[in-house]
C-alpha cells in the first residue's frame, strides 16, 4: 500500500475513533473502491469484515469486493475463499457469484461454472460480463455459434468491452474471417492499446492474411510481449516472425520464453529447435522431434507459415 494512502487510511479511521465521523465510513469507502490501491483496499475491507458490525449482506458486499481486490493481486486461493465466504452470507450476491464463477472457468471447470453464470445472466446484473462468462463457456466446449453469441451480447451491453471484443476477434480468426477479425482486435486495442491479448491475437492475423502486413505484425507481437512476457501467443508469434527473419537468437528466447509458461507446447519446442538448428546447434533436432511427439503435424504448420526448417 503507498505511504500516503496508509496515513490517510490511518488518520480517518483515528478521527473516527474521536467520534467525529462513523467508525467504520473511511474503510467502508476505501473497500468500495475499486480504483483504489490494491493493498489499500484488502486493508480496508479486512477491517470491515473483522469489525464484527456488518449485517450478513454489508458483510458479503465487503467479502467479495475484498475477493475482487486479491484476483487484481493473483492472491486467486484467498479471492476463491472470500467469494465462497460471501455467498455463504449472501447467497444473492451477484458479485461474489461472478468472482467465483470467473475463477472456475480460468481453472477449466465450466461444469461448476455454468450455473453459476445462468444465475448471473438471469440476474440482469453486470449484464456485460454475465455475457462474457457465458462466451468463455461455451468457447472452451467449442460451441462457436453461441460464444460469438454471448461475446455479442456482451459488446451490446458495453461497446467498451476490451475483452469481448479481442475473444470475439479470436473466434472470427478461427473461421478464417481475417478482416472482421481485425476489425475486433483493432477496436479493443484503441480501448486498451496495452490488452496482451488482443495485441498477439492481431500479430497472428496479420501473419495469417495472405496480404498480411508483417512489420505491424511484429510491431504487435513485440507489443504483447513487452506487456506480458508470460503472454505465450504474443511469444509464438514473436518466433514465428523471427525465424522468418533469420533472427535465430531473437527466435530461442521468444521460444524459451513460450516454454518457461508451457513447458510442453509443440510449438515452441519445434520453433526453438528450428533456430537451433539454424544457428549451428545440431542439438535443435531433440526439440524438434520432441515437439513432433506432441503434434504429428507441426513442422507442416511450420512450412505453411513460410518457416524453413532446415
Amino acid at each position: 500500500m503507498g505511504v500516503r494512502k496508509l496515513v490517510l487510511l490511518g488518520f480517518a479511521l483515528a478521527m473516527a475513533a474521536c467520534g467525529e465521523v462513523d467508525p467504520l465510513a473511511a474503510a467502508r469507502a476505501a473497500c468500495a473502491n475499486a480504483e483504489s490501491e490494491t493493498e489499500a483496499q484488502i486493508s480496508a475491507c479486512t477491517t470491515l469484515i473483522e469489525s464484527g458490525e456488518l449485517g450478513q449482506s454489508e458483510r458479503a458486499i465487503a467479502l467479495a469486493n475484498r475477493g475482487s481486490a486479491r484476483v487484481v493481486a493473483s492472491d486467486i486461493t484467498q479471492a476463491l475463499r472470500d467469494f465462497e465466504a460471501a455467498l455463504a452470507a449472501d447467497d444473492q450476491n451477484m458479485h461474489a457469484i461472478m468472482g467465483r464463477a470467473s475463477i472456475l472457468i480460468d481453472s477449466g471447470q465450466v461444469d461448476a461454472a455454468q450455473p453459476l453464470v445462468e444465475r448471473l445472466v438471469a440476474s440482469g446484473a453486470y449484464r456485460d460480463n454475465a455475457h462474457f462468462l457465458a462466451g468463455r463457456i461455451a468457447a472452451q466446449r467449442g460451441d462457436i455459434a453461441a460464444a460469438l453469441g454471448a461475446y455479442d451480447a456482451a459488446i451490446a451491453a458495453n461497446a467498451r468491452f476490451a475483452p469481448a471484443l479481442a475473444n470475439r476477434a479470436g473466434l472470427k480468426q478461427t473461421q478464417q474471417d481475417y478482416p472482421g477479425a481485425l476489425a475486433d482486435y483493432d477496436a479493443a486495442i484503441a480501448i486498451n492499446p496495452r490488452l496482451s491479448p488482443a495485441l498477439a491475437g492481431r500479430c497472428w492475423t496479420r501473419v495469417l492474411q495472405e496480404d498480411g502486413d508483417i512489420p505491424r505484425a511484429r510491431a504487435d507481437g513485440d507489443a504483447a510481449v513487452t506487456s506480458d512476457p508470460r503472454n505465450v501467443n504474443g511469444q509464438l508469434c514473436r518466433g514465428l516472425l523471427q525465424l522468418r527473419a533469420s533472427d535465430w537468437a531473437g527466435a530461442q528466447a521468444s521460444y524459451e520464453a513460450a516454454l518457461e509458461v508451457e513447458p510442453g507446447n509443440p510449438a515452441a519446442l519445434f520453433g526453438r529447435g528450428v533456430a537451433r538448428r539454424r544457428a549451428g546447434d545440431g542439438a535443435g533436432r531433440e526439440d524438434m522431434n520432441q515437439a513432433r511427439d506432441f503434434d504429428h503435424h507441426i513442422a507442416q504448420r511450420f512450412d505453411d507459415l513460410g518457416v524453413r526448417s532446415y
